[in-house]
């Protein structure tokens, strides 16, 4: 039986260790810190003179220190190779998030800071290597 932390409601509780990340993020696709960067130029540009630019801006500033794609045509195709991957089913769609946000280079790591992942890939650890390094082949951050 799977143990499962509760609340005093009964409720049970989140645990992104687990993958657990509650109703409001089932079928939620993460933002990689890149897309962010797009997102965030992109409003910049149609937003010039409004209160919240400089709220952007500093966000902005902020993604683009640990984006690991310096432009579109990169995340796109770097995203299409995940989106690939995440359909075989073994990897899901914030643990994806977490390796590309975080720089993740190396299946040992991925597998040490991503719980999820080692029980999936503890006798695959080649094919999330395999993968990681098609992602860095279109990192040009």
């Amino acid at each position: 039986p799977i143990a499962r932390k509760m609340d005093s409601k009964g409720v049970q509780e989140e645990d992104a260790a687990q993958l657990k990340l509650g109703d409001e993020f089932k079928d939620t696709r993460c933002l990689w810190n890149a897309e962010v960067a797009i997102i965030l130029e992109t409003s910049l540009a149609k937003r010039v003179g409004s209160k919240n630019v400089p709220l952007m801006q500093h966000t902005l500033n902020y993604v683009n220190k640990f984006k690991n794609f310096a432009n579109k045509m990169d995340v796109n195709a770097a995203r299409m190779h995940a989106t690939t991957e995440m359909k075989k089913g073994f990897i899901k769609e914030f643990e994806m998030a977490v390796m590309n946000n975080c720089g993740m280079i190396s299946a040992e790591e991925a597998m040490h800071l991503i719980p999820t992942l080692n029980d999936k890939f503890k006798t695959r650890e080649d094919e999330l290597q395999e993968f990681l390094d098609i992602l860095q082949q279109n990192n040009s951050g």
